[in-house]
């Protein structure tokens, strides 16, 4: 599981944006009286509607059963993922996949793995079309997606909790990782801290 922060967000313009509620103006997001407006606001009184204004932009890695988990949140988010139509055999000595928590299971995933990767190299006649067909959930995707701060609360809540699958669990608390340590504050309510 890798997640890279690509982008520099600013919480300025929901300073500004909470500012202009009021007719306050800006108090300056890195300010003490600027961020606890903003935890007050966005965080205790819920108008987290303001936190649409800042964005996170991540590189992810993650296996196919996080990406169909993913795929179900749509509101705040945007993303584009690596294609298989396009990458499976050009890029079959780079196939990586996703172990499970349970030895069993990736004893054969792993049996598996090597007779596709075998079967691919094999087949150079074959188009992505069909051997992605072959490729199992544990396969690991590259992904780049935006959430805005409202948006990236909601997945940190549904996603880091002990009932999400254990794969987009670690995506998750990946992302919350990679976001910068004066943003932490926006997302500590919303994320299980609990067993992982």
């Amino acid at each position: 599981m890798k997640v890279t922060l690509l982008n520099n967000p600013t919480l300025n313009f929901v300073d500004s944006g909470v500012g202009m509620c009021w007719d306050k103006g800006s108090y300056g997001a890195d300010t003490d009286k600027g961020k606890e407006r903003i935890d007050r606001v966005c965080n205790k009184f819920q108008h987290s509607s303001m936190l649409r204004f800042v964005q996170y932009i991540f590189e992810c890695e993650l296996s196919t059963s996080a990406l169909l988990e993913f795929t179900r949140h749509q509101v705040g988010v945007d993303y584009a993922v690596k294609s298989t139509r396009y990458c499976t055999k050009q890029d079959v000595d780079n196939i990586r996949y996703e172990l499970s928590n349970n030895n069993i299971v990736n004893n054969k995933l792993n049996t598996i793995m090597s007779d596709i990767i075998l079967f691919i190299r094999q087949n150079p006649t074959i188009g992505n079309d069909d051997l992605k067909l072959l490729l199992p959930q544990a396969f690991i995707y590259k992904m780049q997606v935006q959430f805005n701060a409202q948006s990236l609360q909601h997945f940190l809540k549904l996603r880091t909790a002990k009932s999400s699958h254990y794969h987009i669990r670690q995506l998750a608390k990946a992302m919350y990782d990679a976001i910068p340590e004066e943003h932490k504050y926006l997302f500590e309510d919303y994320i299980n801290k609990g067993d992982k």
